[in-house]
């Protein structure tokens, strides 16, 4: 389960419905102006319609509120463990053998991507996360499975995958070439990550 900040969907759901109730109030003025327009009350309608453009000024305030608010809880699901799994840190090594949540990889696969110009394939990806995770990764990640018998880690890197590709970090693979291909919000990520480390 990826971690995700406590009670972000009641205020999802509050942003959705003050969205949907300021529709609501949007027709309602538009109503207005429009039958003092027929009843040949200009200025009355135009007082309406001033009305109505500062609503839809407020209304595009709320939507980058929703938007920004989004964002913040996409990120915050990188930064933040669950709190009925284990701290697993990627950074340091393990001594134990818990698992390194799949979650865990999107950050340094989006910096391995970035520092290869934005596109790369997961072979490289792996290529070069190997130098990097060395020491790192717990005796469960280096557990060969599968009939290839491939290190676990691998897997959870083709997790990430399609959790970037479900944030809007990569692109979603059109050609079925299983490319990755850096998205501006990746860029940001992988340049907001390597800046605070």
């Amino acid at each position: 389960m990826r971690p995700n900040i406590p009670r972000s969907g009641i205020v999802n759901s509050a942003f959705h419905l003050l969205q949907n109730r300021l529709d609501g109030v949007q027709k309602g003025i538009n109503a207005a102006a429009a039958r003092e327009m027929k009843n040949g009350k200009y200025d009355d309608a135009q007082e309406w319609m001033g009305v109505g453009r500062s609503v839809a000024e407020f209304a595009q305030r709320v939507e980058a509120f929703a938007q920004e608010w989004k964002r913040l809880v996409k990120t915050a699901r990188l930064v933040v463990r669950p709190s009925k799994e284990p701290r697993v840190d990627i950074g340091t090594p393990q001594a134990d053998s818990t698992r390194t949540p799949a979650w865990k990889f999107c950050e340094p696969a989006l910096k391995m991507l970035a520092g290869r110009g934005g596109t790369a394939t997961l072979g490289q990806i792996l290529s070069d996360l190997q130098p990097f995770l060395a020491g790192r990764l717990t005796d469960s990640d280096q557990a060969l499975v599968g009939k290839d018998r491939i290190p676990s880690w691998h897997n959870d890197v083709k997790r990430a995958y399609r959790q970037c590709q479900r944030e809007g970090w990569i692109e979603k693979e059109k050609r079925r070439d299983g490319m990755w291909r850096i998205t501006a919000k990746g860029r940001a990520i992988a340049e907001t990550r390597t800046q605070t480390s």
